[in-house]
C-alpha cells in the first residue's frame, strides 16, 4: 500500500497522462474509455483509440502501475479470488435448494404488547440467481469465451464470387 502512494509519477517512469490512464483503467475497467478521458482523443477514430489503448496496456511501466493499483485495491477491500469463489458457490447452493437459509419472522402480539421473532429454516429455489452464480464461476474458470470479430471491424463481409471457366469436361 505504501508503494502505491509514496512514489511520484515521474519516479515510476510515467507521465501525468499515463498515470491518469492507469487510474481510470482501474476505475472503469475499459482501456479505450480510460484513453479517451486521459488524452485528447476528440478527433480520433474509434479504431485508433482502441489500438492506442491496447498499446498503452502493453507498456512495461503502465503494466507495473496497473498491477500495483489492483493489488492495492484488493488489499484495501480485503477481497480475494478465493473469497469471491466461496461466496458464489454458497450462493449457488442456496439458490438451487441444496443449502437451507434461516428466515426470521417478526410476530407482534398487540394484547400482550410484545414482539416475538421466529426463525424458520427453509430451502429456496431461485433459478435466475443460481444461473448467474454458475455463469460467473464458469467465466472465472475460462469455460465461456466471447467471440469477437477482429477482421471486419463490425462491417459486413465483402461478397466474393469466384468464377472459373474450363474447357475440360
Amino acid at each position: 500500500m505504501s508503494d502505491v502512494k509514496e512514489k511520484s509519477t515521474s519516479e515510476r517512469g510515467l507521465t501525468p497522462k499515463q498515470e491518469k490512464f492507469c487510474q481510470l483503467y482501474i476505475e472503469l475497467g475499459n482501456a479505450s474509455e480510460a484513453y479517451r478521458q486521459s488524452y485528447n482523443a476528440e478527433n480520433m477514430k474509434t479504431e485508433t483509440i482502441n489500438t492506442r489503448a491496447k498499446e498503452m496496456l502493453k507498456k512495461g511501466p503502465i503494466k507495473v502501475r496497473i498491477n500495483e493499483l489492483q493489488e492495492y485495491h484488493l488489499k484495501r477491500h480485503s477481497v480475494t479470488v478465493d473469497n469471491i469463489i466461496a461466496d458464489l458457490q454458497e450462493l449457488r447452493d442456496i439458490c438451487m435448494g441444496r443449502k437451507s437459509v434461516v428466515m426470521t419472522d417478526t410476530i407482534k402480539n398487540a394484547q400482550e404488547g410484545k414482539i416475538d421473532t421466529v426463525n424458520n429454516q427453509m430451502f429456496v429455489f431461485e433459478p435466475t440467481s443460481a444461473n448467474k452464480a454458475l455463469e460467473l464461476l464458469g467465466k472465472h474458470l475460462g469455460m465461456f469465451k466471447d467471440k469477437l470479430d477482429v477482421t471486419t471491424g463490425d462491417k459486413p463481409l465483402p461478397t466474393v464470387i469466384n468464377v472459373t471457366f474450363s474447357d475440360e469436361p
